[in-house]
């Protein structure tokens, strides 16, 4: 996927996304930095960094609430288990507007956790050697 077609799919949900300068966490890549939006992101803002030898794995980053139990060990939000069904993991085919919605669920979720300690959403099995996901919610290796 393209900077621009990603950005332009960011934006294309009524947020202000900007390529920055640095990538934040990869040696190569790009960043893009996503600006507040009261409607849709009302207490966060987001820095997205896309490795440039694997794009379908960003590490996003949300300035606001915290939520460590539903965070990668890095900060960044844990929005797919890399072992699930390609169904449940975003690509860069499905592009920015697609990136967007999905983090945008995620820090909803978070949310709705730290209001009553429940995750509202499907969670898959952490740590090295588990098995992931599929589209109803069966382990698959």
């Amino acid at each position: 996927m393209a900077r621009a077609e990603l950005l332009t799919g960011m934006r294309s949900t009524g947020l202000d996304a900007r390529e920055v300068d640095k990538p934040a966490d990869f040696a190569s890549g790009f960043t893009v930095q996503v600006y507040p939006h009261v409607r849709i992101l009302p207490s966060h803002s987001l820095q997205i960094a896309f490795a440039a030898g694997d794009p379908a794995f960003p590490r996003v980053h949300a300035r606001g609430p915290d939520c460590p139990a539903h965070r990668n060990p890095d900060g960044s939000l844990c929005l797919w288990y890399p072992k699930d069904a390609p169904s449940r993991r975003w690509s860069p085919g499905d592009g920015g507007r697609v990136l967007v919605a999905i983090i945008v669920r995620h820090l909803r979720w978070e949310s709705a956790y730290r209001a009553t300690n429940i995750w509202p959403g499907f969670e898959a099995p952490h740590g090295h050697g588990s098995p992931g996901l599929d589209e109803q919610d069966h382990i698959i290796g």
